[in-house]
Formats: structure tokens, C-alpha cells, sequence
């Protein structure tokens, strides 16, 4: 018999409303179909979705009328939108990755206790807006009084009370009744002390007389003995303890010990886990010797941690360092804002916390196991149960630094040489951190004409090899500032630790401005070159952190370009001086002129669309309610511009509005990493503008906070952005879409086709959904995105596209493909086929034709490669749809072809042509090639697919499946050649990307 689930007597009478949790039944299936009639045509689709039932139970949506709103209003409406709600929809959306059986069982608990940790934040920093309680007040006010003074009770709080607990009801019954039982199939466990054998219990006894008693400190309360003060996010016990001299009964309080881990591995498998409080608990005859335990409780304090600086009481003699360290110390007795507490713990005891700590019914949480504190559980989640998990991610180091860490002792300056011939992008977490953003400060550290370094740290987690590198070239001799935001929430300490550290090693420490909180991801190197000193800048879109850069989904920009290196340096110079530049040349700058930079650019949509041009907007960011980008982009809906947000967390939008919203859509992607990037798109009458930068669309980072973002100008990093965003917008198993009554709904297929799947694995952890579909006809118009007929007035039929999100017309299409084949075993640098214009000539393009009526694309692109390639084999993926023509106005649709075998042809003389294999590396160098902007585009789709491609069959194992059913068998015999020649794609063209998992 397996040891027992903590807490696994929980009552099974529990309700959730509706809803419930079924017990090893697949939980997903608790999805609810959408049941609304009378909606328009496209909310009417959306609500074919599944939608997470505890969307239903937490959702807070009050009917309001909306149609005389203006469009501030609609902005500052607390019924359209509020920010508590806000965040529990995105924990629910978190939360439906833990519920959902298609998600690995080790994922799925992970999901557990991200939501959690999510719940934590949320109290300890949200809800933490709160007066404090003045000095001079009684030193016992009344319990109703302070309650009052510090967070008046309200019915919207009681309905967030009543949504918390919905989603922690359903957060562990998930865990006791699914989860945790199947983790225990595979040898998972999360032990009692009465679950281990005398040696380890002898062992766990041991730890404790080391590690844990020497810090633990029981306390009575009675008339000498005060309230002890409960440290926020601390795990305490109340043990009740019997006297058997006086047959007396006491209670004590003590903590336990805030060590890490919080559950230790146990048996030489390392799968099963002991929380420490069950050694505490199991020893306590050693804390109150003498003593018989009767009854142990555990329970949990959140206190507001937020640090809040008043600048009124903050003088220029003041340092900002000793006041942080102040503050810290402060919070530890900040008003409580949620107890947590198991459902064992007796209603008096229950009524004493709640007194002391000054809160009421709806501040308390009741678990229904002894597993407080989830968050702390996150080792459980990396067991070494492979199947149980997401296959490995190995990030990948940029094509253009390969090499570049070997040579960095013998040649630092040779990254500097790579940023100078064009710039870089590197995108995390499929490519390393540690050999680009990292190799970037090292080489500079070490290079010897680098002469200063200028960096911005706001979270670099734990012993940060950036900090270690900005020390070494301080030792060095460069001259090195830094930028340590002090105010980083939950940081504080270790920002403060390291900007000591680095004050010690020499550097310049600034701590940004009063007021502000430093946000921006930026860092400068100034080099000394032959023609004088050069700057080089980095601007990214996370931290430089290297932990969070292999789970977080970033964006980092390497150049060199005087203006914005230019930029870069006047804002540090603000930064650490008293310089206050009001004008930038590229940058957009916050709180100078992002805010009304941004207006402008929504604004010029709008007026663009008035006029009858294309419109078009696309924001890939993580919070969306500074009102003014709010009711400016409502205005833009209006006129007619398409709007397309990725708003990973808050949206105070709402999509859909009739006369309102009709052209807005708003999506929120939850996978296996968190989307953190910040990428924006304007259409701008066909002059293209995309951003990339630290910035969200929320009050506090236009106005509150110094933020960069910078223009993309590179063509090619351009398209890279536009596929980043495309898949999140076509994505089906991970994508949320919001409704127009503020819910959400899962954009998933009922069945998924896992052999497939697992060949397609896209590089963000997610799937692609391009062999989903039933039949040949149904995948075609899914996955190859088939161009739509329209017959015009006249005799001519033309053709809708879609590129960049935006329809266009074409009056010719046609089909084609890339054969590879694949000669190195790592399957990174694959072959592909190049066919010359005519027999002899250097002008080598890719091979299209036009369809047949009976024929489908994939028949045309097989028939095109076997009469002018001489080659066949399978379609496995999809490179998108390309402009091409002078007046770009034929478009031509590119596959890629798994080339099996070649075929034994013999060509009519004036159809022959040169035929080549050469490597995709040596074919993107090539000069032929690398000077046509067409062959350019095709060989930058096929590098990108390659890598997701390579990724995925490193990770599992799969091997190429094609992406269509076969139409007919395989052609035996040879394929008498066509009647006429296929014009080779010679002419320039602008591709469209296809939605390609691109992380």
C-alpha cells in the first residue's frame, strides 16, 4: 500500500458551484461548451471554444450599457475591467494547463504551483495598498476599528473572496484527486513522517537536530508572553501539548525553520519528498520536552511587501540604499492580508488569528490538505521522470556568434566585428543567453580596447555571472556605471547586496531617479576603434537574467547604429546625472515620449484607415490598461483599423463590442514558457514600423517608470517579428481568445493527432496545429493557407492573400517547393535542391508552377519537384506565401519536401536544366544567392524552420511525417516531362511567414 496523500481525508462534499472535479476521469473534459444564442457571426464561432469552467465561478462581469459610452469612459470603466478580476482571469488560464490531460503530469503540478506563487504576489503586493496603521494609535485598538482604517470591507471584496477560493477548491482538488494519485503511479510521492522506514525516519531525526532545531523558537502567549510577530510568507505551527503533570493543555507557536529546500528528497531514487514541518512536527517532544503533542496546525501569514517610498520625506543627503534597507526591515510587521489556514484548525483558533492579525472572514483561505504554500513545492516538479515532463530544451547558440565563446580568450573584439557587419537579434529561450547577451559583457570585460561599460540591472537573480563579469572589467580597468534599481519588488535585498558588491570592486553605483522605478533593459559599450571610439548597445525585453532567459519568451537587439547608440547614451547620462533630455532621436522613452508616441502612431492607423488605406495593428505585450492607449485604440477599432492583441496577463479592452470594438481581437498565450516579449506592429500605409522594448501598455510603465524601446529597421529582423506574432495568432492548443463579455475560450481541437504532433514541436514548448485536421481538403485549407478566388467585373479572377495579417490581391498564384534532404546526423544543416533558369547559366531559384483545376497545392509542389527536380518524397512543412513580380502582383506558395529518392528522367534538350545539392549554410553565403532578395527570403524561412525542426526531433526522437495524407501511391516508373516549362520564381519577392512556433 503507497503512503497516503497529505491531506487525502479531505471532504469529498466540497462543492464547486457547477463544476466537478472528476477523480481519474480526464479533468480537461470539464471544459463547457459556450452556450449563447443571438451572438454575431464571429462571437457565435468563439463560443464553439471550450471555456474553462472556473471562468464561470470567478468571472466578475456586471451588465453595464456600453452604447453611450465614449470611449474614455469605456477605458476608466471598473464594470468593463478591474485589475484584481483581471489577474485571477489570467491564474485561471494558468490553472487550465494544470487541469488539462494533455499537459506531462510534472508540468501539470508545475502549473500548481505557478498559480500559487501568482496568488502570493497578488496579496502580498495588490491587495497590500493599504494606510498603515499610525504610530500614536492605541497600542490594542479595537479589532472592527483597525479592520476599517486599514481595508474597508466591501461586496466587490467579498466576491473576490468567494473567486480566490473557487480557484484554490479546484487548484487542489485537481492536485488530490488527479494529480498527485497518478505521480504516485510513477514512484512520485510527497511523504507523511508516518510514511518512512525507521532508517530514514532515523535519518530525518538527525537533520532535524542539525539543521532545524538550533533555529527554531517556540513561543507561549499569556500575559507575559505577547502575540509573536508572524513573518509573511513563513510556514508556522500551533501545537497544543499536554502537561501530564497537571494534565494542563498549552499552545505554543514556532516557525518553521525558512530553509531550501522546503521538501526534501528522500530514498536513493530522489522521487519521493518530505515536507520539513512533518520532521518538525514528529520532533516536537525535542522543542517542549516533557511535553505530550496533542494537535499540530499549520497555517500561513501574506503581509504587503510592498516597498512604498515617499519622495516627500526623501532629501538629496538622503541614500536611497540605507532608506530601501529601512523599508525592508519595516514590512516585516506590515498589515496581514491573507491567512491561510487547513481545514483541521479548530474555529477558536481560526477566531484568535484572525484577531490578532486583524483581519476578518473573507481575508482567510482554508486548504483541504497540509500542502501550505504550494509554491514551495516547485523541486517535486523536476523529478527525474523524463516521460512525466516537456522534452528537454537545449538553446541553441546564434548562427552568427558560433564559435565566438571558444575564441573569447584569444579574440574578445570578435563579437563586436559580428554587430558591426549588421544587426542581431536573439530571441530566448531557443537561443542561449549565456553565449550572446552574456558573451557580449564578457568579451567586453576582457577586450582591450573597451573602454567603459554601461549597464541597467533590475532582476538578475542569484549569483549573476552579470555582475560577476561587470566586476571582472572593473578590475580590469574599464570604466564601468551601473544602474541597480533598489525598488525591483521582492529584489530588494539582492539588488542591494550587489550594489554593494560592486561599489566595493570599483564601479559606479546609481540607484535611477527619485520617483521613478528603473525598468528599462539596456546596457552600452563604449570601444576604441580606428577611427575613433564606437558604441555598441544591447536593448532586450527581459532581464538580464540567465535563469529566467530559459523559461521566459525575450527579445535582445545587438547594434551599433550611431543613433540609437546615440540615444542610449543620453538617457544613461540622465540616469546618473542631472541631465533631464526631453528629445530622442529613435528611442521611445518613458515617461518622455513613449506615451505620446504611441497615441500618435494609433492615431496615424486611424486617419490611414479613413482614407481607405490598409490599417493594421499588432501588440504582442503583457498588460494592457493605461487608459489613454485604451480609448485611443477603441477609436481605432472604429475607423476600421484591424487590431490584433497578445496580451499575455491584464487586457482592459473588450473585443467584439458592437460599434465599439468590432475590429479588435485579444489573445492570451499560456504554455510551456511565459511570453514576456513586447513587440509592436504598424501597418503604416505599407511603411511598416515595428518596436521591440521593455514597456508594457499599463499606466505604470508609460508613466511611472524609465522604459526604452526601439525601432526595428532590418528588414529581415522585421520578419522574424511578424512570424513570432503570426503563430501566436494562429496557434491552437495554447492560444486563449477573449470574448466580448471579458471571458476567455480555449482555442483547442477535441482530438490531436500525437504522432504528428510530436514532429511538428514547436521551439515555445507548444504544438503546432497543421496536421490536426480529419481529412486531405480540410488539412489544405488549414495548413497551407490556399489563397481565395474573386472574380472581378471583367473576365479576370484574382486572388486574396493574406500577408502580414492584411488581405491583398494578386491576379496570379502559384505552387512550389524546397526539397532537402538531410546528410548530418544532428539534422541542422540539411541539402537542399537548386534548379538553374537553363542548362548552363549561375541563375539558381526554386522550382513553382501553376495548378491544374483537379490538382490540390501539395499535387502541384509534388508534380513541380518530380518533372522539374527530378525528385519526390513527402511535404513536412510549410515556408508561407511570397510576392513576386515587378509589380508584386503574383504570389507563389513555397513548401518544403522531404526529398526519398531522385527519379531517372530523361529531359526534352530545350528543357534541361543545371541541377545542385548544396548544404543551406554554404547556400545562405553563397554570392549567386545571397544577392537575389528573393532566394534571400526563401533560404531565411528554410533556416527558421530547420532549427524548429532540429529542435524538436533532439528533443523526442521524431522523425519527419509528412504534413498531408498521400493522394495517389508513389510514382514507380519515370515521370514523362511537362508539356511546357515551368518559369523559374526569378524575380524579387516579399515573403509572407507562415505561423511557425518561433521561441
Amino acid at each position: 500500500m503507497g503512503p497516503n496523500i497529505p491531506g487525502g481525508e479531505e471532504d469529498e462534499g466540497m462543492g464547486l458551484g457547477s463544476v466537478r472535479i472528476a477523480d481519474s476521469q480526464s479533468v480537461w473534459n470539464l471544459r463547457m461548451e459556450g452556450q449563447v444564442r443571438g451572438l454575431p457571426p464571429r462571437e457565435a464561432q468563439l463560443h464553439k471554444y471550450k471555456v474553462c469552467p472556473l471562468d464561470a465561478t470567478t468571472h466578475y462581469a456586471p451588465e453595464v450599457e456600453y452604447e453611450h459610452m465614449s470611449n474614455m469612459e469605456l477605458a476608466k470603466s471598473k464594470l468593463i475591467f478591474t485589475q484584481e478580476f483581471g489577474e485571477l482571469s489570467f491564474n485561471q488560464r494558468v490553472l487550465a494547463a494544470a487541469l488539462d490531460q494533455d499537459t506531462p503530469l510534472l508540468e501539470r503540478f508545475k502549473f500548481c504551483c505557478i498559480v500559487s506563487s501568482n496568488l502570493d504576489e497578488h496579496f502580498a503586493k495588490r491587495l497590500g495598498n493599504i494606510p498603515k496603521v499610525q504610530a500614536d494609535e492605541d497600542d490594542a485598538p479595537d479589532t472592527s476599528k483597525m479592520k476599517a482604517s486599514i481595508r474597508p470591507r466591501t461586496e466587490f471584496e467579498e466576491k473576490f473572496s468567494e473567486a480566490v477560493t473557487s480557484i484554490v477548491n479546484i487548484q487542489y482538488k485537481c492536485l488530490m484527486r488527479d494529480i498527485l494519485p497518478k505521480l504516485q503511479e510513477h514512484g512520485v510521492k510527497i511523504l507523511r513522517y508516518r510514511d518512512l522506514d525507521d532508517t530514514q525516519k532515523a535519518d530525518m531525526d538527525e537533520y532535524f537536530r542539525k539543521k532545524l532545531y538550533p533555529m527554531i523558537t517556540p513561543l507561549s502567549v499569556d500575559q507575559t508572553h505577547p502575540f509573536p510577530m508572524i513573518q509573511s510568507h513563513g510556514i508556522y505551527l500551533v501545537i497544543v501539548v499536554l502537561n501530564p503533570e497537571t494534565s494542563r493543555t498549552r499552545r505554543l507557536y514556532f516557525r518553521i525553520p525558512n530553509v531550501k529546500p522546503r521538501v526534501l528528497p528522500v530514498g536513493s531514487d530522489r522521487l519521493c519528498y518530505l515536507p520539513i514541518e512533518e520532521i518538525c512536527i514528529a520532533n516536537v517532544d525535542k522543542i517542549c520536552e516533557g511535553m505530550e503533542l496533542l494537535k499540530a496546525y499549520p497555517f500561513r501569514v501574506t503581509r504587503n511587501v510592498k516597498l512604498v517610498i515617499d519622495d516627500t520625506l526623501f532629501g538629496e543627503s538622503d541614500n536611497l540604499l540605507d532608506f530601501v534597507w529601512e523599508e525592508v526591515h519595516r514590512r516585516r510587521s506590515a498589515p496581514a492580508t491573507r491567512l491561510e489556514i487547513t481545514k483541521q484548525m479548530p474555529a477558536d483558533i481560526r477566531s484568535l488569528l484572525v484577531r490578532e492579525l486583524y483581519l476578518d472572514d473573507t481575508d482567510v483561505y482554508t486548504i483541504p490538505n497540509n500542502l501550505l504554500g504550494l509554491a514551495d513545492f516547485f523541486p517535486v516538479s523536476f523529478s527525474p521522470v523524463a516521460e512525466l515532463q516537456y522534452p528537454p530544451h537545449v538553446p541553441m547558440v546564434p548562427k552568427r556568434l558560433v564559435g565566438l565563446e571558444e575564441r573569447l580568450h584569444e579574440d574578445p573584439g570578435k563579437i563586436f566585428s559580428v554587430i558591426r557587419k549588421e544587426d542581431l537579434l536573439v530571441d530566448y529561450p531557443t537561443m542561449s543567453f549565456n553565449e550572446s547577451s552574456l558573451l557580449f559583457l564578457r568579451a567586453a570585460a576582457r577586450c582591450p580596447k573597451v573602454r567603459m561599460i554601461k549597464c541597467v540591472l533590475y532582476r538578475g537573480g542569484s549569483d549573476s555571472p552579470l555582475v560577476a563579469s561587470l566586476i571582472r572589467a572593473a578590475k580590469n580597468g574599464k570604466e564601468v556605471s551601473v544602474l541597480v534599481e533598489l525598488k525591483a519588488s521582492f529584489d530588494e535585498v539582492q539588488n542591494s547586496t550587489y550594489a554593494k558588491q560592486l561599489m566595493d570592486a570599483g564601479c559606479n553605483v546609481s540607484y535611477g531617479l527619485v520617483g521613478l522605478k528603473t525598468h528599462s533593459k539596456i546596457m552600452l559599450i563604449v570601444r576604441q576603434e580606428e577611427n575613433g571610439f564606437r558604441q555598441y548597445c544591447q536593448i532586450a525585453t527581459g532581464n538580464f537574467n540567465p535563469s529566467t532567459a530559459k523559461i521566459y519568451t525575450d527579445l535582445a537587439l545587438f547594434t551599433c547604429r550611431e543613433d540609437i547608440c546615440a540615444d542610449v547614451l543620453d538617457l544613461f547620462n540622465a540616469l546618473t546625472g542631472f541631465s533631464r533630455k526631453r528629445q530622442y532621436r529613435r528611442l521611445l522613452v518613458a515617461p518622455v515620449n513613449m506615451l505620446d508616441s504611441f497615441i500618435e502612431l494609433i492615431d496615424n492607423e486611424a486617419e490611414n484607415a479613413r482614407k481607405g488605406l490598409p490599417a493594421r495593428i499588432i501588440l504582442q505585450i503583457n498588460g494592457l490598461t493605461e487608459t489613454e492607449c485604451v480609448s485611443h485604440l477603441y477609436a481605432a477599432s472604429q475607423a476600421g483599423v484591424q487590431i490584433d492583441l497578445i496580451c499575455r496577463g491584464l487586457c482592459a479592452i473588450r473585443p467584439g463590442l458592437p460599434g465599439k470594438s468590432d475590429n479588435i481581437r485579444v489573445f492570451s498565450w499560456i504554455g510551456r514558457f511565459l511570453q514576456h516579449r513586447r513587440i509592436f506592429y504598424f501597418l503604416n500605409g505599407g511603411r511598416e514600423k515595428y518596436f521591440i522594448g521593455s514597456a508594457d501598455w499599463r499606466n505604470r510603465n508609460l508613466t511611472a517608470r524609465v522604459e526604452v524601446i526601439t525601432p526595428i529597421d532590418d528588414a529581415k529582423i522585421q520578419r522574424k517579428l511578424m512570424k513570432m506574432m503570426t503563430f501566436f495568432l494562429e496557434d491552437e492548443l495554447n492560444t486563449w481568445e477573449m470574448a466580448s463579455d471579458g471571458k476567455y475560450y480555449l482555442r483547442k481541437p477535441e482530438t490531436i493527432d500525437r504522432e504528428s504532433e510530436a514532429s511538428l514541436i514547436g521551439k515555445a514548448g507548444t504544438l503546432t496545429a497543421q496536421v490536426l485536421m480529419i481529412d486531405k481538403d480540410e488539412q489544405i485549407a488549414k495548413s497551407e493557407d490556399v489563397a481565395n478566388p474573386v472574380r472581378n467585373t471583367g473576365w479576370t479572377k484574382e486572388w486574396t492573400v493574406q500577408i502580414k495579417g492584411v488581405d491583398i490581391f494578386v491576379s496570379d498564384i502559384a505552387y512550389g517547393c524546397v526539397p532537402i534532404r538531410f546528410v548530418d546526423e544532428h539534422k541542422v544543416d540539411p541539402e537542399l535542391l537548386l534548379v538553374s533558369s537553363s542548362k548552363g547559366s549561375e541563375d539558381w531559384s526554386f522550382m513553382s508552377a501553376d495548378g491544374k483545376e483537379s490538382e490540390t497545392p501539395v499535387d502541384v509542389s509534388k508534380r513541380c519537384a518530380a518533372q522539374r527536380g527530378g525528385v519526390k518524397g513527402g511535404i513536412i512543412g510549410n515556408l508561407g506565401w511570397f510576392l513576386r513580380g515587378k509589380d508584386s502582383k503574383k504570389a507563389v506558395q513555397l513548401f518544403v519536401m522531404d526529398a526519398e529518392s531522385e527519379l531517372d528522367i530523361e529531359w526534352p534538350e530545350q528543357y534541361v536544366r543545371d541541377r545542385k545539392w548544396i548544404h543551406l549554410s554554404d547556400a545562405q553565403v553563397m554570392d549567386e544567392l545571397s544577392s537575389d532578395p528573393l532566394v534571400e527570403s526563401v533560404l531565411s524561412a528554410l533556416d527558421d524552420w530547420v532549427k524548429s525542426h532540429a529542435n524538436a526531433t533532439s528533443q523526442n526522437g521524431a522523425v519527419p511525417v509528412p504534413l498531408m495524407e498521400e493522394a495517389a501511391p508513389p510514382v514507380e516508373e519515370p515521370i514523362a516531362p511537362m508539356e511546357e516549362p515551368i518559369a523559374p520564381t526569378e524575380e524579387p519577392i516579399a515573403p509572407m511567414e507562415e505561423p511557425v512556433a518561433e521561441e
